[in-house]
């Protein structure tokens, strides 16, 4: 696809300040728990708040959610929790040499119900095969969802990678609810723990607007 040239210094920019912002962010060699799609805060802060000892980042794409955030984690004068204005594969793509997680995190993503829609999940095979290349064996990834097609398509395609597997006995670290989650009359969970199968190189997304905020 060819790119009209102001489109594609728009994206340059946008990268390179995402770059910068998470040098200055994230300590060299620091192992840190993601959570894709942070939402107003509810979890993140709770669980940094929880586990001191983990350095948690929660990415929104909405400026407004991120506002309310960072007022909920400076009201709990916390120091391990941080909010970025970013979309998930751009986050990822931006993460400085050296920098690992230690978990992932991806409570109630927007499902994109419609088939035609489905590229837009996060929840793909080759994200979280990306995913494994910066994610040491063990490394925990959660998701739930209110979605049954959703959570049955991930479940169906998890045991298909050979960098990651179903782990049906894992905990579920804390319980928060979450907007999201106090609205859903009923959810699923799972649990997918990184083997120690080598990742193929990831590759870096190509130029693309952020997506469309879906129907939730």
């Amino acid at each position: 696809m060819a790119y009209k040239p102001e489109f594609l210094a728009r994206i340059t920019e946008r990268r390179a300040a995402l770059r910068a912002e998470l040098a200055a962010l994230l300590p060299a060699n620091r192992a840190v728990t993601w959570e894709i799609g942070s939402g107003h805060g509810h979890f993140l802060v709770q669980y940094a708040q929880a586990f001191p000892e983990k350095f948690c980042v929660g990415v929104d794409i909405i400026r407004d959610r991120l506002n309310r955030s960072g007022k909920k984690r400076d009201r709990a004068k916390l120091t391990n929790c941080h909010f970025v204005q970013a979309e998930a594969r751009e986050f990822f793509d931006a993460l400085p040499a050296g920098v690992t997680l230690q978990e992932v995190w991806v409570l109630f993503p927007d499902p994109w119900p419609k088939k035609r829609h489905h590229k837009n999940r996060i929840m793909q095979a080759d994200f979280l095969e990306s995913l494994a290349g910066r994610a040491g064996e063990g490394t925990r990834l959660y998701f739930r969802t209110d979605h049954a097609e959703y959570f049955s398509t991930v479940a169906a395609f998890i045991p298909t990678l050979q960098t990651w597997r179903l782990d049906p006995a894992a905990p579920w670290p804390l319980e928060q609810e979450t907007v999201f989650q106090a609205r859903a009359p009923a959810y699923q969970s799972l649990v997918a723990i990184r083997t120690s199968h080598p990742a193929r190189p990831a590759e870096t997304a190509a130029p693309r607007p952020p997506p469309p905020v879906g129907p939730r």
